[in-house]
C-alpha cells in the first residue's frame, strides 16, 4: 500500500509503495520549471532521510528503488532558482545544493532520474547524481553555465561527465552550452535510455520494478562497489569488491536465491 509523505513538504512530493518497495520523489514547482529553492534542497535531503528511516525500521531492506522526477511536462529541473537567492546568499545556497545532491548520490538504493522537458544546469547536475537517467526523446539537456561566465562545478561535473561521454565530448558540451535532445543524450551515453514522451512513465516504471525485483542487498552492493571503485586503482577496486561480496554469502537472500534456482521458482527476497 502506498504511503504519502507529501504533506510534510511545500515543494516536493514523496511517496513510498510498501508492496513494491519503490519510492517516488517529485520536484513540485512546475510554474518555475521545477527550479530548486533553498527549501526544495532541504526537503530533497529530508526525503532521503525518510527512505533511510524506512530501511532502518523495516525487517530487511525496505526501499528497493527510487524514482526522481519533475512535476508537469515542461521540465525535470532547470537548476537553482535564481529569483530565490541574492548574490550575497549564493555561497550558502551552493553549499546546500552540494549537500543535497551528495545525499542523493550516497543513498544506498538505486535512484532513477525520470527526465521529461528541460534538464539543464543544476537540474542536469542533480540527474548526474542519480544512478540511472531515462529521458523522453523531446527532453532538452545541457550545461549552459558557460553563458553566465562560470562552469558546472557544484558536484564535480567536469570530472563526472567525461566518464560518461568521454573527455572531448564533455569539454564540448560544457564549453558550448549546447543542448541535447533526449535521443541525442542517449546516443552520447549521457542518459541510459530515451523513449517517446507518451511511453516515458511506463518505461521508467518497468525499469524501477525490474530493479525492485532483484536481490536488494546485491543491488546495493553493486551500486556501492561501482561508485567507490571509480576512485580506486584497479587492484584496490577488485579487493574492495571481494570484501563487499563475501558477506552476501551469509545472507538469507543468498540461501533463498540458491534454493529458488534449484527448485526452478522465483525467489522471494527479504533484504537480509
Amino acid at each position: 500500500m502506498p504511503e504519502d509523505f507529501s504533506g510534510r513538504f511545500e515543494t516536493i512530493q514523496c511517496r513510498y509503495d510498501h508492496e513494491t518497495g519503490i519510492g517516488r520523489v517529485v520536484l513540485d514547482r512546475p510554474d518555475s520549471l521545477n527550479a530548486m529553492t533553498e527549501r526544495t534542497l532541504t526537503e530533497l535531503t529530508e526525503t532521503v532521510g525518510i527512505f533511510e528511516r524506512l530501511d532502518r525500521e523495516g525487517d530487511g531492506v525496505s526501499v528497493r528503488a527510487v524514482v526522481l522526477s519533475g512535476a508537469g511536462e515542461d521540465a525535470f529541473s532547470v537548476g537553482v532558482d535564481v529569483d530565490d537567492i541574492g548574490e550575497e546568499q549564493y555561497p550558502f545556497t551552493a553549499t546546500t545544493f552540494r549537500e543535497a545532491l551528495f545525499t542523493v548520490e550516497e543513498y544506498g538504493a538505486p535512484i532513477i532520474a525520470a527526465i521529461d522537458g528541460y534538464c539543464v544546469g543544476g537540474g542536469m547536475e542533480l540527474a548526474l547524481m542519480c544512478d540511472f537517467r531515462i529521458a523522453s526523446e523531446r527532453s532538452e539537456l545541457g550545461f549552459p553555465e558557460v553563458d553566465l561566465g562560470i562552469f558546472p562545478s557544484a558536484v564535480g561535473t567536469t570530472q563526472r561527465l567525461p566518464r560518461l561521454v568521454g573527455p572531448s565530448r564533455a569539454k564540448e558540451l560544457c564549453m558550448t552550452g549546447e543542448f541535447l535532445s533526449g535521443t541525442e543524450a542517449a546516443a552520447d551515453g549521457l542518459v541510459n535510455h530515451a523513449h517517446p514522451a507518451d511511453d516515458l512513465d511506463a518505461a521508467v516504471d518497468a525499469f524501477a520494478e525490474q530493479l525492485a525485483s532483484k536481490a536488494p542487498l546485491a543491488v546495493r552492493g553493486i551500486k556501492d562497489t561501482v561508485d567507490r571503485a571509480s576512485n580506486m586503482s584497479l587492484e584496490q577496486g577488485i579487493d574492495y569488491e571481494y570484501q563487499a561480496y563475501l558477506p552476501l554469502l551469509h545472507t538469507e537472500d543468498y540461501a533463498e536465491g540458491m534454493a529458488a534456482f534449484q527448485e526452478d521458482r522465483d525467489p522471494t527476497w527479504k533484504g537480509r
